[in-house]
């Protein structure tokens, strides 16, 4: 059974972030704000490395489109063919079309263009909140959630695997910037932006697994 502690704290979790995201939509336009995404811009620019371009192309790459539909793919076949469970990709399902479809929907509504500091990478379409950012967040993390509910020789190392995960979700969106395709606050906002969702698709998880529970007994 969920517990409700956890299902308020799930939904207090979502509502900060969700505050977060909004905050970071109505600031970055400021002034304050636009000299620290050109200064922040302009000083990584000066520590480009051959090195770091090519680790920081890694991370960016490792969390690309055909990356997540592989991975997805991947868990989506063990799940319901080998163990019988439509739950968990499901909703891995809605988490990943979905943040895909909103990031397109918030990036054509806010229409910021990308900066030109010293760009490492060449790409198309506007800036703000960066997919990288708000994908990665939702769909590894979810994903890493997903693994510790279902298996229980991971639990004991639940927080070597959440560690992990957000320490790659950090590189992911920090890699954006270092390759000068997004300003700060776009990573920030993206990571506030996939946070509400992953949050949200945690909720779903939790409502279905209650669901199913209530039906067996």
């Amino acid at each position: 059974m969920i517990s409700k502690k956890s299902l308020i704290k799930t939904v207090v979790l979502t509502a900060v972030c969700l505050g977060l995201f909004i905050m970071f939509a109505f600031i970055y336009k400021q002034s304050r704000v636009e000299i620290f995404d050109v200064w922040a811009m302009k000083n990584i620019s000066d520590i480009h490395q051959p090195v770091l371009i090519d680790v920081f192309t890694f991370f960016t790459n490792s969390a690309s489109k055909p990356y997540q539909y592989a991975i997805f793919i991947f868990f989506a076949v063990i799940w319901l063919v080998g163990e019988k469970k439509w739950i968990e990709p499901f909703v891995l399902g809605v988490c990943l079309f979905g943040i895909r479809f909103e990031n397109q929907w918030f990036k054509n509504w806010f229409e910021r263009d990308r900066p030109m500091y010293d760009r490492v990478i060449e790409i198309t379409g506007y800036s703000f909140p960066s997919g990288h950012a708000m994908i990665s967040i939702a769909f590894f993390g979810l994903l890493s959630y997903l693994l510790v509910q279902n298996y229980a020789f991971l639990r004991a190392y639940r927080k070597y695997i959440y560690f992990l995960t957000a320490l790659f979700i950090g590189l992911v969106g920090f890699s954006r910037v270092y390759l000068g395709v997004h300003f700060p606050t776009d990573v920030l906002g993206g990571f506030a932006a996939g946070g509400t969702w992953l949050l949200l698709c945690v909720l779903l998880y939790k409502w279905l697994v209650g669901l199913a529970n209530r039906r067996v007994h």
